[in-house]
């Protein structure tokens, strides 16, 4: 309960409280409410904490020509990941749809989008449903990416391929 009223604790409010636990009769809970209880600390107490991958870890693989990506997570569920990408000097990511937010930070180099150009410490946040055009890097760049799960490389070079 979120009372803006209520004030906090003090001496009055602590001898109340003592007052309260003293005159209530303790109870066993009923067994069914102690199982349910007990699989609830014990399924909190298994589930992982913080995941980490370490620099040297996880594998570069080739997207496309120029650019190499390294998984960081992939949420197959909610088709979601998060990626490094490193685009070599005058490599770009071409054109490409969007079915989901997508989120870039750009870490090292420089890309440039649409005739701007965006440096470290750059953010980017492309909504649902926008198509980019072509992200050129001149000097080459280092993105941490945010997206949805990234199609397979055929699809994307499908992608680079101009439709007739």
């Amino acid at each position: 309960m979120s009372d803006k009223k209520t004030r906090a604790s003090g001496p009055t409010d602590d001898a109340a409280f003592a007052a309260l636990a003293q005159a209530l009769t303790p109870r066993e809970p009923a067994a069914e409410m102690r199982l349910r209880m007990r699989r609830r600390i014990l399924a909190d107490a298994a589930r992982p904490r913080t995941e980490v991958l370490r620099a040297a870890e996880g594998e570069w693989k080739p997207l496309v020509p120029g650019i190499v990506i390294k998984t960081l997570r992939r949420d197959e569920r909610a088709g979601t990941q998060t990626s490094l990408w490193r685009i070599e000097p005058g490599a770009a990511v071409p054109p490409h749809p969007h079915t989901q937010e997508e989120e870039c930070l750009v870490l090292e180099g420089s890309i440039i989008h649409d005739g701007v150009e965006y440096f470290p410490g750059d953010f980017l946040l492309a909504p649902r449903g926008e198509r980019h055009k072509a992200f050129l890097a001149p000097r080459g760049a280092l993105l941490l990416i945010r997206s949805e799960l990234i199609p397979d490389p055929a699809k994307l070079a499908a992608l680079q391929t101009p439709a007739h």
